[in-house]
């Protein structure tokens, strides 16, 4: 299950890449891929975030569009902190769903 970019950042974009690159490693690994994480309110850009302001940005701002039981591979751009697993995690689990790994396509360096 991709996590999605905010709206903002996907009409910049022109797309939600992660959701591209989702299905084509489910594709490959013959793994169905399905889109279920929403934004709930609007969030702030994290880039200019410490860690605990990650958390508060993030916290409860995710959500699954139904309850889907089974287990998940979560899939993200990007992991500075782990805030957005984390909280993409816990908004599946609320809806039936067992996060059983994440993938994410880079790491970025520590925060300072």
């Amino acid at each position: 299950m991709p996590i999605p970019s905010r709206k903002s950042v996907a009409r910049l974009r022109g797309r939600q890449f992660i959701n591209e690159l989702t299905r084509e490693i489910g594709g490959s690994a013959r793994v169905p891929t399905r889109e279920l994480l929403t934004h709930t309110r609007v969030v702030k850009d994290q880039s200019k975030l410490d860690a605990k302001k990650r958390v508060e940005n993030l916290e409860g701002s995710l959500a699954s569009l139904r309850y889907h039981s089974g287990k998940a591979i979560i899939v993200d751009d990007l992991v500075t902190t782990g805030v957005t697993l984390q909280e993409a995690a816990r908004a599946l689990r609320a809806a039936g769903i067992e996060v059983s790994a994440a993938i994410t396509a880079c790491v970025a360096e520590p925060l300072r």
